[in-house]
């Protein structure tokens, strides 16, 4: 279906339609007869193929929760410290139980999406209207969704419920099957139909639908995955690895016929003016400059997640004509140990932080005595900024207090306790509601939000013809319609890396790297692509972990990469505290935190709820 300038912006569907049944069991169910009189017209397959990406729009992609647990949940993002209790059952799993709203949630939608990728599988045959090319297209669609949805729901619960046909009736009970099954009858040969199916192009042009490229990462991705439930270094792990290595390598070789193309430089892949056309993204959640079209008139809101506290601070406002400070929800900052993970040639992280505020009035700043003191620096009293000028100076940098400057600065030393750097690396934030001991409620609360802000998710590119993607250009505005990048094309290399170093070819990962990732692109100005370049000998796991995160931070994969890697060695909790050592104030992340608790809201309606059972080290279930 044709929806705005071709991009599927919302799932136009009626009452027959939007009541399909999950394995929540919370539902409404359409008459059969109702479905199947819609279901054998091409309109309304059409429609039930639209069905599958309304979830991923309207609770996830572009929304707060995922941000927490996907990557807040991890060894990169933390709390910011003067927000620090804020969503915290899911940052930091703290008395994360059954009763968590947000991982009911995910079991809810994405069982949903599932059942509509059965309905679509199982009714195809019925639909005599549809031409064979539309079929192939439905049935690969669906079954690239279905593949996506249980490796998603897999490496959240564990061994879950599989179903391969559609629910019509609801069901009360329910039994659990092994995580390896799954990957093996339907993740897998899913995403293998899918990659052979699917055609280059989305279907009709609809942008944010899936194609061949979007099914040939995505299978790279879930056998990549798939390794580590397999005895380290055994022929069996070594044989996923292979076929891992495989299917990236066919991304990676065939970009051209796959419509993927790079970028010269590595700010084009983030530039506002490039988000609904990006040739390096794979698959993405679209949104629409139509508020009331996006899904329950949810947009994207990833701008402001990553954010440190600006507006209101040393006069910055946000207007109508200036975009460069939205209003920030300020929720995640880097940890200690992600800030020292760039080196200084390192182009990605200048495009990725931003640490120089600059003053975005028409006249000077004077610095206010009580302003200056928000940053413990009284002598800024009476200076001016003037204007375009930095304001405000947020820095991963040791900066010497000697330094005469018009401009409040927050160095790495204020924000971190850089004195305590671990043997995993990290450091514990310096400023915090919960440190007693160091925090000023005076000064403390604007420096513990006082960070590099993170700018991937920029929505504006702040040149004279610049795109801007806020929903309505209004002064303090959050709403983006920005489309969301789900996968994208760099993740490919750095899989082929990992699986050349898991099956001992560290010199193919480190000319992988050298050619794909640590490009001339990714240097800055003033330094040599010798800098960049990487040898065999560095060649382990942990540094591709490193690359990863300086690489693919914020895009939704930090915490399935850091279980994916660590679960399995039983370091998955230990390296997450030791990385972010500020978890530790409370009773939080813990091995058994791999898992996601099952929801009290399924196991509720179970009648066999004590068989099927919470997962391990969550309270047991109970009616």
């Amino acid at each position: 279906m044709k929806n705005f300038n071709k991009y599927i912006i919302a799932a136009l569907l009626g009452g027959t339609t939007m009541g399909f049944t999950s394995c929540s069991l919370d539902e409404y169910n359409p008459s059969n007869e109702g479905a199947d009189a819609v279901f054998v017209t091409e309109k309304g397959m059409e429609n039930l193929v639209n069905q599958m990406y309304y979830n991923f729009r309207w609770k996830f992609y572009g929304r707060e929760d995922p941000c927490l647990y996907m990557e807040g949940s991890a060894d990169i993002w933390q709390n910011i410290g003067s927000n620090y209790d804020y969503g915290k059952q899911l940052t930091r799993c703290v008395g994360l139980q059954g009763d968590r709203g947000q991982f009911a949630n995910v079991w809810n939608r994405v069982y949903d999406n599932i059942n509509v990728c059965n309905t679509i599988i199982g009714r195809l045959d019925d639909c005599k209207e549809l031409s064979a090319d539309k079929r192939s297209d439905f049935e690969g669609e669906a079954k690239f969704m279905r593949s996506y949805c249980y490796w998603w729901l897999t490496e959240f619960f564990g061994d879950i419920e599989l179903k391969t046909k559609e629910t019509k009736d609801p069901v009360f009970t329910a039994k659990r099957t092994d995580r390896k099954t799954i990957y093996d009858e339907v993740i897998i040969p899913d995403a293998k139909f899918a990659a052979e199916n699917l055609p280059v192009t989305p279907y009709e042009g609809n942008v944010g639908r899936s194609t061949k490229k979007a099914a040939k990462a995505l299978l790279a991705r879930v056998l990549l995955t798939r390794a580590q439930y397999e005895e380290a270094g055994s022929d069996a792990q070594k044989a996923f690895y292979q076929q891992a290595l495989d299917a990236a390598l066919d991304v990676i070789n065939n970009k051209a016929a796959l419509g993927i193309r790079i970028y010269d430089t590595y700010d084009e892949i983030w530039q506002a003016k490039n988000n609904k056309t990006n040739t390096e993204y794979l698959w993405v959640a679209t949104f629409s400059s139509v508020s009331s079209l996006n899904a329950d008139s949810k947009p994207n809101r990833l701008h402001s997640y990553f954010s440190p506290k600006l507006v209101g601070n040393a006069g910055i406002q946000n207007t109508q004509t200036s975009f460069d400070y939205p209003a920030e929800s300020t929720l995640l900052m880097p940890t200690y140990y992600f800030m020292n993970l760039w080196e200084d040639w390192d182009a990605r992280y200048d495009v990725d932080f931003q640490e120089a505020f600059m003053n975005p009035s028409k006249y000077p700043y004077k610095w206010k005595e009580a302003e200056a003191n928000k940053y413990n620096q009284p002598e800024l009293k009476d200076k001016k900024s003037a204007v375009n000028d930095t304001l405000l100076y947020f820095t991963r940098k040791h900066i010497s207090d000697e330094t005469s400057r018009n401009y409040a600065t927050v160095d790495i030393d204020e924000l971190y306790d850089t004195g305590n750097v671990n043997a995993y690396g990290g450091a514990p934030l310096r400023n915090y509601k919960t440190d007693a001991a160091n925090y000023d409620s005076k000064t403390s609360q604007y420096i513990a939000a006082s960070f590099p802000r993170f700018r991937k998710y920029r929505i504006w590119d702040g040149d004279e013809n610049g795109t801007i993607l806020l929903m309505d250009q209004k002064a303090n505005q959050k709403a983006s319609h920005a489309d969301v990048p789900i996968m994208r094309y760099a993740e490919m290399p750095l899989i082929a890396a990992e699986c050349y170093i898991a099956l001992g070819n560290p010199g193919a990962a480190a000319d992988m790297i050298n050619n794909e990732i640590r490009t001339a692109r990714v240097v800055k100005a003033g330094h040599s692509l010798s800098e960049a370049q990487v040898n065999a000998s560095q060649m382990t796991i942990d540094w591709i972990m490193d690359e990863r995160a300086r690489e693919l931070c914020g895009e939704w994969l930090r915490w399935f990469d850091i279980k994916r890697v660590y679960s399995p060695q039983g370091k998955f909790a230990s390296t997450i505290i030791g990385r972010n050592p500020s978890m530790t104030k409370d009773d939080c992340m813990q091995e058994y935190h791999a898992l996601r608790p099952i929801p009290n809201t399924f196991l509720d309606k179970l009648e066999n709820a004590s068989e099927f059972g919470q997962n391990p080290g969550y309270n047991p279930y109970t009616k």
